[in-house]
């Protein structure tokens, strides 16, 4: 009896051992796909020595990852080696070619686009008995563009007397800005009263002109520039352009070619790289019978770099030509 049973808990451990390693292989096989992600523009993942410590003379490799988190393409993208000397290290490909990165993609579940380069590198000579830690840093340029719209109320006066009369009111849009290093907010009030006639096709009284403020903000972690090269002052330069979904809304402020309120756009100046607030007036050139929505957009183009550092530990090998003590030649 005894030597049956155990045969009958032999078999049952042999028929459930295989569905035990088939749980536990789809477990490990398994892959999670995180879908779009979104963030301040062009991020590095990665920037780092294959060997964090070697000798003089050795062959190493700096290596840098970079992903395109924002919501527009990044052009031109090229990464360039500071905080040592490139040739000192047998560095030959620094800066980079320049590439175009894809972003996310919202609707596909699609994270954006990953870049690899490579830098070959010999470590420099040291004196010998000496470890010296270097910081390399690499240094990524790309081309953005930013964009931000917003749906803002346009009310005749009768109208905005009956919603009140009802006890109706008008809510504010907030702003929608794409996802970047550079964010737009544009302030304006809960809604924009008109009067009954306006400037333009078939309006016969004077128009209502309404200042509106759009408020920059670097949140990307790097710097605006408009060169390459790290001569000369720093320019903190985007280019900037209003406009609206239809031609009812007529933007001006100084009324200059340069103004960036005007309908070709011009340059702003963010303070210090980080913050820039311009003010334009709206002029509504034909009023609505009663309520209608107008979208208020701008676009701001600019090239943008963002900085990251690592370590390397050198040891020198190589006895230096030291002079002859003196009385022993």
């Amino acid at each position: 009896m005894k030597a049956k049973r155990f045969q009958k808990s032999q078999k049952l451990v042999l028929l459930i051992l295989p569905l035990l390693a088939v749980v536990a292989i789809s477990g490990c096989t398994g892959t999670t796909t995180t879908g779009a992600t979104f963030g301040n523009g062009v991020t590095v993942l990665n920037w780092e020595p294959s060997l964090s410590s070697v000798e003089s003379g050795d062959g190493l490799q700096l290596r840098l990852r970079m992903q395109n988190q924002g919501q527009m393409t990044a052009g031109g993208v090229s990464a360039f080696i500071t905080g040592i000397v490139p040739g000192d290290w047998g560095i030959i490909n620094s800066p980079t070619q320049p590439v175009d990165l894809a972003p996310p993609d919202r609707v596909q579940g699609t994270a954006g686009e990953t870049r690899e380069f490579l830098f070959n590198a010999v470590a420099p000579n040291i004196p010998k008995g000496t470890t010296q830690t270097f910081t390399p840093q690499v240094r990524v340029f790309y081309i953005y563009t930013t964009t931000a719209s917003k749906l803002v109320t346009l009310v005749n006066n009768q109208e905005l007397q009956r919603l009140q009369d009802q006890g109706k009111t008008l809510s504010s849009k907030d702003t929608v800005s794409s996802a970047g290093p550079l964010k737009v907010t544009i302030n304006t009030g809960k809604f924009l009263k008109t009067s009954q006639t306006g400037l333009g096709t078939g309006g016969t009284g004077s128009s209502r002109i309404f200042p509106i403020t759009i408020d920059i903000q670097n949140v990307g972690g790097g710097m605006v520039t408009t060169t390459k090269s790290t001569v000369g002052n720093p320019d903190y330069s985007v280019t900037f352009k209003l406009e609206s979904s239809t031609s009812n809304l007529n933007f001006f402020s100084s009324g200059t070619q340069s103004d960036p309120c005007s309908p070709n756009g011009g340059i702003v100046q963010l303070w210090k790289g980080q913050t820039a607030s311009v003010t334009c007036d709206v002029q509504i050139l034909n009023p609505p019978l009663s309520t209608e929505d107008e979208n208020l957009m701008v676009t701001l183009g600019y090239t943008y770099f963002i900085d990251a550092s690592t370590t390397v530990s050198v040891t020198g090998i190589n006895e230096a030509n030291a002079p002859i003590p003196v009385g022993t030649g």
